[in-house]
């Protein structure tokens, strides 16, 4: 059974049905939301006042989640208020600190006897993630007395950190931690240790000492009290603090799932087109960072296998720009089954933007946008924004290789968790709009409902320290998730191993979970300074005196064919994507490269000896397929008598056959095979060697 595949565009797509149901995720279940607030009787608050400073704590997204939900959002003079009423009152009641550094209208000194404590020992529950509780007190004008361990010590009575400092390891959840609803590990570096008396403990971390705790004040309470989670920067899952702050009520999930996480698998990797070797551009660049000689010595601990494996550093540490490298990563991109290349990008005319579009019309195996890198780096106003946005899509867009996601240009973000960050994006935004150019950006954001889906329509977290993460947001935003082979910078020790088994565990969940995310990120195709990098590499040996060399710890195409399977049967299903086979492609709609152009409304000629046209198209993965390809096409003799040309077609980048187009009346040409399953590439190119004068081209219908 043949499979036609003619060179009239014909798209097809599925849609799963789904269904969000309410669930705590805990030990209670709901049939609807009024039952699960009726069970809530706790007076709830949340503290965080701009004018006092904090330390690790990232506060904006867990505060307007927080409010979200109906938390009361309490300045330093209002919880002081609050806190005297519920010591006089006794309501149940649980505050979450959202800033690490206890203000000085509730911890007035390091004295048992401050409000803090009183409101503790009259049954109060406080929720601290962040920094060491008690370490600094806060002041009005932003300033912070240091008062260290000594502060838990006297308000607290005991040492709240005095286990050991800057494990940095992955945390365990224990029995009770997981009854009181944390769910998401976290690297813990500010631990406790065990005291006379005892804590509570929900999660320990690797050496034994507690990571996250309670600590009551009651006699014979079971769920109130000090709770300190998360002894790291950052900010943790905004449900494990919901549930652990009404503990032991259950809670429905603040943050729920949509429709578009439920059909849509995006698979995107981070690329980095920033490396240049001399052969190429002239210079070292990247390779050479903090004082390395390349091809002796280099910043990364690996080293690619490009174009194979044979070590050759001069040729292994290869150029972004190389167009041999280009089509080298693209069939690996196919094999791998990405949707989207998620390229860096540091502003209009930089080594990287000059890259981008050249790999977009080159690696058609995949669709391209940007990771804007600027925003982490300074404060770009909306008028910046939305020149560099209008310039990039302005370039980009014409390829017919620049994603999309409903219908809008997709664009990543580096670092949007700065306060006024998204208000700036939202006027870049709303200023592309008015131009016609409407935008659809992924942040690395907190995910706060104030800000979705405007400017953020989804968000998701750069951290390949983690092998796995996840972002939650409410349902008018789409989640992702990402997972890391290991985190291993250029001369320094490594922070997460390369593992191979670890790596294919944490994709296998992702892909099962892939209902609750839109984009399934990988961290990263090719950042090698790093060492995140799944592109096929290998480990070497640090020898500056004498140079480099190999390990023999070659990981090749692990990683790659670790995803594939999974990446080639999740389906991104936006209209304009990858089509499956049979499907009729036009000429006009594939991506080009320099060196072709079109012909009237709905052909396309080809005009130079290296230059293709092509698309990706998807066949079922992991079985064998009879294909037939038909191509229109005719022959052009430019000026003067010449041979007629050749026209080569490649599946997968390499080529298949050649026909000559002896006519320059319209052919059709017909090739028949057998090939794999998964994304292919299909390219159609000029193979011309022209005798005495004249000079001839192709044209694609």
């Amino acid at each position: 059974m043949f499979r036609p595949l003619l060179i009239s565009l014909c798209l097809t797509s599925t849609a799963l049905a789904d269904t969000w149901t309410i669930d705590d995720d805990g030990k209670a279940d709901f049939d609807n939301i009024q039952t699960a607030v009726d069970a809530v009787e706790w007076k709830r608050a949340a503290y965080y006042d701009q004018s006092y400073a904090g330390t690790w704590a990232l506060a904006l997204g867990m505060v307007d989640h927080l409010a979200y939900d109906g938390y009361q959002v309490l300045d330093a003079n209002a919880l002081k208020s609050w806190m005297d009423a519920r010591i006089e009152n006794g309501e149940a009641s649980v505050v979450v600190f959202c800033q690490d550094a206890a203000p000085d209208t509730v911890a007035e000194s390091m004295d048992p006897d401050c409000t803090l404590r009183r409101y503790l020992d009259a049954g109060g529950k406080i929720i601290w993630y962040g920094d060491i509780p008690l370490y600094y007190q806060g002041h009005e004008d932003g300033t912070l007395t240091f008062w260290g361990a000594a502060g838990s010590l006297a308000v607290l009575g005991f040492n709240a950190a005095g286990g050991l400092w800057n494990g940095a390891a992955e945390v365990s959840i224990t029995a009770e931690g997981l009854d009181w609803g944390l769910t998401e590990n976290w690297s813990s570096t500010r631990p406790a240790a065990p005291i006379p008396g005892g804590l509570r403990v929900l999660a320990f971390d690797d050496a034994g000492y507690p990571a996250a705790w309670v600590k009551h004040y009651v006699d014979g309470d079971a769920y109130r009290g000090f709770v300190r989670t998360y002894d790291a920067i950052g900010a943790p899952n905004v449900d494990d603090i919901r549930r652990l702050a009404v503990y032991p009520d259950p809670v429905i999930p603040l943050l729920g799932d949509n429709l578009n996480e439920a059909d849509d698998d995006i698979i995107g990797a981070f690329t980095y087109p920033w490396y240049g070797n001399p052969a190429t551009s002239g210079a070292w660049n990247h390779w050479q960072m903090h004082g390395h000689n390349p091809p002796s010595t280099w910043y990364a601990h690996y080293a690619p296998n490009y174009p194979n494996s044979t070590w050759d550093p001069s040729t292994m540490l290869y150029d972004s720009g190389d167009v041999a490298l280009m089509r080298w990563q693209d069939q690996l991109m196919a094999r791998s089954g990405l949707d989207i290349a998620i390229s860096s990008w540091w502003g209009i005319g930089t080594f990287e933007d000059d890259l981008l579009l050249s790999s977009a019309r080159i690696c058609k195996s995949v669709q391209w946008c940007i990771y804007y890198e600027r925003e982490a780096y300074a404060d770009p106003t909306a008028l910046q924004i939305y020149t560099d946005l209008k310039w990039v899509i302005d370039r980009l867009g014409p390829t017919k290789n620049y994603a999309k996601v409903d219908g809008k240009w997709l664009v990543f973000v580096y670092f949007a968790l700065e306060s006024g960050t998204a208000e700036r994006w939202r006027q870049a935004k709303q200023l592309l709009h008015d131009q016609g150019y409407d935008v659809y950006i992924n942040a690395y954001g907190s995910g706060s409902p104030l800000d979705m889906p405007d400017p953020w329509d989804a968000i998701h977290v750069y951290n390949p320290l983690k092998r796995q993460t996840l972002t939650q947001t409410i349902p008018a935003g789409d989640d992702s998730a990402s997972v890391s082979p290991g985190f291993w910078l250029a001369d320094a020790a490594p922070v997460l191993s390369r593992d191979l088994d670890a790596f294919r565990s944490a994709w296998e969940q992702t892909v099962t979970e892939a209902a609750q995310s839109r984009f399934l990120l990988i961290e990263t195709w090719n950042e090698w300074h790093e060492g995140t990098c799944i592109e096929p590499g290998q480990r070497v040996v640090h020898d500056d005196a004498n140079g480099f060399s190999p390990t023999g710890d070659n990981y090749g195409l692990d990683y790659i064919d670790a995803i594939a399977e999974q990446a080639n049967t999740l389906r991104w299903n936006t209209s304009g994507h990858r089509p499956d086979v049979p499907v009729t492609l036009e000429a006009e709609t594939m991506v080009w490269e320099l060196g072709s152009s079109a012909e009237g409304s709905d052909a396309w000629r080809i005009s130079s000896n290296s230059t293709r046209i092509g698309a990706s198209v998807q066949l079922p993965f992991g079985q064998e397929s009879n294909l037939r390809i038909t191509v229109r096409a005719r022959g052009v003799q430019v000026n003067g008598p010449a041979i007629w040309p050749d026209m080569v077609l490649f599946w997968g980048g390499d080529p298949l056959t050649t026909w000559t187009l002896d006519s320059a009346e319209y052919g059709l040409y017909t090739y028949s095979f057998s090939t794999s399953g998964g994304v292919k590439t299909l390219e159609i190119g000029l193979d011309k060697t022209p005798i005495g004068q004249g000079d001839v081209d192709i044209v694609v219908d």
